[in-house]
């Protein structure tokens, strides 16, 4: 068989194993990052007026933050801070509704999609 043949079988060989939709849909994730980032902003400014000057949680509040903002940021190391701040009577309502918001979810999901 000739090579444009050949390509072209592995092609649809690609496409039956789900290889091509896949890469699509890494792809459409890379692409939506920028804006997906923007709509789940952490709302550190709002956690930090929260709490008392000399709490504690302000570090973390921190590094939730400067997590959220690396190029490849650590999952594990996101829902731990969460679940530190969530756990917090006077941050519970602004972390659970931003965690909980369909556009964070997202966001995070778009990641996991691209394996970050």
């Amino acid at each position: 068989m000739d090579e444009k043949g050949d390509l072209r079988k592995e092609i649809e060989a690609s496409d039956a194993t789900g290889l091509v939709a896949g890469e699509e849909l890494i792809a459409r994730a890379e692409t939506m990052l920028p804006l997906l980032r923007q709509e789940a902003a952490l709302p550190h400014k709002d956690l930090h007026a929260a709490l008392p000057r000399e709490h504690p949680a302000h570090s973390t509040i921190d590094a939730l933050h400067a997590e959220t903002q690396k190029p490849s940021p650590s999952s594990e190391a996101i829902e731990r801070h969460v679940g530190v701040l969530r756990a917090l009577p006077e941050l519970e309502a602004i972390v659970t509704n931003w965690w909980d918001n369909p556009k964070t979810q997202r966001y995070f999901a778009a990641l996991g999609q691209i394996g970050l």
